[in-house]
């Protein structure tokens, strides 16, 4: 599509604003699943262009974020200016989350109810109003707490800051204009696979223990009588820590698995310790990253039912499969990034593997298009 230019306060979208940009010399959507700045839009614009004089800070261009979606708006921020071309950089509005100052405590199981919550005690209000929390999909059986005493950004209670919703809660975010969507899961299941001898046409490996973590040391932080008190549990190695030289430890909160306590009580060590080994039972944190890097040229494949070929693009959230012995490689894995050309209404690439918040259990594969417009199902 073309990408349009309107004006700061711009809310409806019904008409064609300050004009098009169709002298856009290039024009990039990147959006990286649950990651603060993230989401943003890059364009090469020459100065000898059409609205160039018009491209100003504030002012919103209205593009698509991948192939078929509707498109988004994304608020100028940066303009750097060379000889004969300037750079425009223009964060998605959900950005403006980072401005908006709030604070407050809930407990409930519902992480629509804290979104709910943050967003109505937001400052400035004129600016919080614009916002609405129009989609969550999931919920926990036990009732989390979210508190934020002091105040903070609006977007660290949504995932930028420790104890946030995505911490608690989990999912995934979407978003939409003006609006927060919390689910389970964005994406659906694809049933696409990347294969050597199919449909891979390079791939390396790169194996990193930068971030190797085989034991934690927990610890509960707490009040009892209006002081301050720390219980620290025994260290907690990981199921695999004698396939390594050393032990890599690192310490670890386990509060949050205490929120059930009668007020002024506090956790015995042996409860503290039973927390840490949870956690290492149970995360990937003591695994080596090894990323992946695979070029892939996409393939017909026969659909189940009618037996005709259907065309259908992959989407932020997705799952695929990617499959290649000879590194050890059969798995599904989400998209969690990508980078559409809107110009030419095609991803330039398209990240897929398991990120999360936690450095140490971020295991990430790059999977780039080769200039195939769309993924065939």
């Amino acid at each position: 599509m073309i990408p349009v230019l309107y004006p700061a306060t711009e809310r409806t979208f019904s008409n064609n604003g300050l004009g098009g940009l169709p002298d856009a010399l290039s024009c990039t959507v990147t959006n990286e699943l649950n990651t603060v700045g993230g989401y943003f839009l890059e364009m090469e614009y020459p100065i000898n262009g059409l609205h160039f004089d018009d491209l100003v800070q504030e002012r919103i261009i209205y593009a698509a974020p991948a192939p078929g979606k509707a498109p988004q708006p994304f608020r100028i921020s940066r303009i750097q200016k060379g000889i004969t071309t300037a750079t425009i950089e223009a964060p998605h509005v959900s950005a403006g989350l980072q401005k908006i100052v709030t604070r407050g405590s809930i407990s409930t199981k519902w992480p629509g109810l804290v979104i709910d919550h943050f967003l109505e005690n937001a400052v400035p209000a004129s600016e919080a109003a614009k916002w609405t929390r129009s989609q969550t999909s999931h919920s926990t059986a036990d009732g989390k707490l979210v508190r934020f005493l002091e105040p903070v950004p609006m977007m660290d209670v949504l995932m930028g800051a420790e104890g946030s919703v995505l911490d608690q809660y989990g999912g995934e975010y979407e978003f939409d204009g003006w609006s927060v969507k919390l689910y389970a899961s964005i994406g659906t299941d694809t049933g696409l696979e990347i294969r050597r001898g199919v449909n891979i046409t390079d791939i390396s490996a790169e194996t990193d223990d930068s971030n190797l973590v085989t034991a934690v040391l927990p610890y509960y932080k707490g009040t009892q009588n209006d002081s301050e008190v720390f219980v620290y549990g025994s260290v907690c190695n990981a199921p695999t820590v004698s396939n390594f030289a050393n032990v890599y430890c690192v310490p670890l909160d386990v509060t949050g698995s205490f929120q059930n306590l009668t007020a002024g009580t506090i956790p015995a060590a042996a409860q503290v310790t039973a927390a840490g080994k949870s956690f290492v039972n149970s995360t990937s944190a003591n695994k080596l990253l090894t990323s992946f890097s695979i070029s892939f040229t996409p393939s017909a494949l026969t659909a189940p039912d009618s037996g005709a070929i259907r065309v259908r693009n992959v989407y932020l959230g997705d799952t695929v499969r990617v499959v290649y012995p000879e590194f050890g490689v059969s798995a599904n894995a989400k998209v969690v990034k990508t980078e559409y050309n809107v110009l030419l209404d095609r991803y330039d690439s398209v990240t897929i593997g398991s990120i999360r918040r936690n450095a140490a259990d971020t295991v990430a594969a790059i999977i780039k298009n080769t200039g195939n417009q769309k993924i065939l199902w």
